[in-house]
């Protein structure tokens, strides 16, 4: 096999990821969105790839079990890779050449399966969306036509895991900020970090 400057400069070059998490009402969505047009990558929406069955179940109020989420997980992780893996050729001096995915990733084990993606492909980092308990329930309480309802806050508060930034590659947003500041921050943090080199 032959090894080009570019295939050894890809090969030490993995793909930026940043997995949006927190609970429901955190604006996993709306700063990923944000995220999209800052840096015209490629933007996943975690919750897309839920099997129809869990759909189906978090329509009727019904908080899911692991056994609901591991395929689901298995699914992003195998996503994640993929799109990275795609990506390879793309000059990594380019900020098109990022994912940003929304997964709301309570717990840590949930975490460590999105990061079983190579390392030489994709390097993952999780972007802790936090707030209050009483801002969350505010931001629910204002929402319409989302599957996720009001009273699963308290069920998803209760099995979040924080993540702890001295185990886990995590950037901790204070969601106070609003999702074009929040989006702009998280990008200034990754760049201060070394994560990211556009």
């Amino acid at each position: 096999m032959f090894f080009t400057m570019s295939t050894m400069m890809n090969s030490s070059s993995p793909v930026p990821v940043f997995i949006l998490m927190g609970t429901a009402g955190c604006g996993k969505t709306s700063v990923a969105e944000e995220m999209q047009k800052l840096l015209h990558c490629e933007y996943i929406e975690g919750d897309s790839l839920h099997p129809k069955a869990n759909v189906e179940k978090m329509s009727k109020g019904e908080p899911l079990n692991d056994d609901d989420r591991w395929p689901w997980l298995g699914v992003i992780r195998d996503t994640l890779k993929e799109k990275a893996i795609a990506m390879q050729s793309t000059d990594p001096s380019k900020s098109e050449r990022t994912i940003v995915l929304t997964c709301s990733s309570l717990r840590k084990v949930y975490r460590d399966i999105m990061r079983e993606v190579p390392a030489e492909y994709a390097s993952i980092t999780f972007v802790y969306l936090k707030g209050s308990k009483e801002l969350l329930q505010e931001r629910i309480d204002a929402r319409q036509n989302h599957f996720m309802g009001a009273k699963m806050l308290d069920s998803q508060w209760n099995t979040l895991e924080e993540p702890d930034e001295t185990q886990e590659q995590v950037i901790v947003a204070d969601i106070r900020q609003d999702p074009p500041t929040l989006a702009k921050w998280i990008v200034q943090e990754a760049r201060q970090r070394g994560i990211v080199s556009f």
